[in-house]
C-alpha cells in the first residue's frame, strides 16, 4: 500500500492531475488525465524489473512490434522504491474479453505473436543480462522442481521419471539460438484496437522458447474461451522437429505451478501417465 501512496503523490505533484484511475489487479499503475493528455504511469517493484521493461519495450518498438509509446522518459527513483515507465493509452480491449473471437482477430493475434517470436539471440535473457548459450531449459526444469517443493506426488513423479531429463538433455544438445518471447502471454496482455493488436507489461520479455509462451498462453486462456484455434493455428506453422518436447516441458512447468486448480492437477497426472521418451 505504501507504494501505490507514493506512486499517486508524486505524480499528483509532478503533473497536477485532472483525473487519476487505478489500472490493473496489483494497483501499480494509474491511468493519468491531465488537461486534454492521457496517459498511463507504471511503477515497477525492483530496479532491475524497471530496466528489464525499458529494454524490452524499446527493443521491440524498434523492431515493428505493437507495443505502447513512451509518453516521457522513464524515472527511477530507488530511495523511494518508485521506478517508473510513462506510456500512451490504448483504449481498446483485452484478447480475454472475447467470447468468440473473429478469424480476423486470430490472424492479427498469431501474427503479432509471430513478430515478436521471429527476433533472435544465440543467448538467453534479456540484453541487460545477456546469459550463456546454454542452461535455458536445465533452469526451467529446477523451477518445476522447485514448485513441486511440498507435494510428495509431485515430487515423486517429477524426480522419478527419466523421460522429463533426457526430455531437457535433447532439448540442451540441439538448440542452437532462442527467441524472444513475451514472458506473461495472457489475454489481458494483448490489447486490440482499431485493426492493430498491441503488447503490454513486458516485464518477463526476454529471449527464451517461443514454446514458453504458446503453454503460458493455452493454459491462461482455455479458461474463459479457450485458444485451441488460436494456438493450432500458430502450431501447425511452425517447423520445428523440438516443438512436441518443448511443449511438453513448458505445459509441465504451467500445470505444476498452479497444482491448487484441480482441472489443472488432472491434466498433469494424464501428463505423467505418458510413456517414456525413447
Amino acid at each position: 500500500m505504501e507504494r501505490e501512496w507514493l506512486l499517486k503523490e508524486y505524480v499528483e505533484d509532478r503533473f497536477g492531475v485532472s483525473e487519476l484511475k487505478p489500472l490493473g489487479e496489483h494497483g501499480r499503475a494509474l491511468l493519468v488525465r491531465t488537461g486534454d493528455s492521457l496517459f498511463v504511469v507504471k511503477t515497477l517493484v525492483s530496479h532491475g524489473k524497471w530496466n528489464r521493461y525499458v529494454w524490452a519495450r524499446e527493443f521491440l518498438e524498434e523492431k515493428g512490434v505493437n507495443v505502447p509509446k513512451a509518453e516521457f522518459p522513464p524515472e527511477s527513483i530507488p530511495h523511494q522504491g518508485l521506478f517508473l515507465v510513462f506510456e500512451e493509452y490504448i483504449p481498446g480491449f483485452p484478447l480475454f474479453a472475447l467470447r468468440r473471437p473473429s478469424s480476423s482477430v486470430i490472424e492479427g493475434v498469431v501474427r503479432g505473436i509471430r513478430t515478436i517470436h521471429s527476433i533472435e539471440s544465440d543467448r538467453w535473457g534479456p540484453f541487460t543480462k545477456s546469459m550463456k548459450k546454454k542452461g535455458f531449459f536445465k533452469r526451467h526444469l529446477r523451477k518445476i522442481e522447485r514448485w513441486a517443493s511440498g507435494d510428495p506426488r509431485l515430487q515423486r513423479e517429477i524426480s522419478g521419471k527419466g523421460w522429463i531429463k533426457k526430455l531437457v538433455k535433447k532439448l540442451e544438445k540441439e538448440v542452437k539460438v532462442y527467441q524472444m518471447t513475451h514472458g506473461d502471454l495472457q489475454g489481458k496482455n494483448i490489447i486490440l484496437w482499431g485493426n492493430k493488436t498491441y503488447f503490454i507489461d513486458l516485464v518477463r520479455s526476454g529471449f527464451g522458447s517461443y514454446a514458453k509462451d504458446l503453454a503460458r498462453l493455452d493454459v491462461w486462456e482455455r479458461r474463459t474461451w479457450g485458444t485451441r484455434t488460436l494456438f493450432h493455428d500458430y502450431v501447425n506453422s511452425v517447423r520445428d522437429p523440438l516443438l512436441e518436447e518443448k511443449l511438453k516441458l513448458f505445459f509441465l512447468g504451467e500445470f505444476v505451478k498452479r497444482r491448487e486448480v484441480e482441472w489443472i492437477r488432472d491434466a498433469l497426472w494424464r501428463l505423467l501417465d505418458k510413456e517414456e521418451l525413447p
